[in-house]
């Protein structure tokens, strides 16, 4: 939006820099926000994640729920 700031978290980091990203609303489910996760290793998929958090930042607090994807 411009180079301003929409949302922050005050959380333990800062020291090593910040992140800076193009903003992609969530969607919201019953006050929650979900973000999934995927991971590719050598070309193959091989991890899928669903993190939730009251807050559309997602922090290391936020539920967690991995799996696994075996071919």
């Amino acid at each position: 939006m411009g180079g301003e700031s929409v949302d922050s978290d005050t959380g333990p980091y800062g020291a090593e820099g910040f992140v800076r990203q193009a903003i992609a609303p969530l969607p919201q489910f019953e006050g929650n926000y979900v973000v999934l996760g995927s991971w590719i290793a050598a070309g193959i998929p091989c991890g899928l994640s669903v993190r939730e958090d009251a807050s559309p930042i997602t922090k290391n607090t936020s539920r967690f729920l991995p799996h696994a994807i075996i071919g």
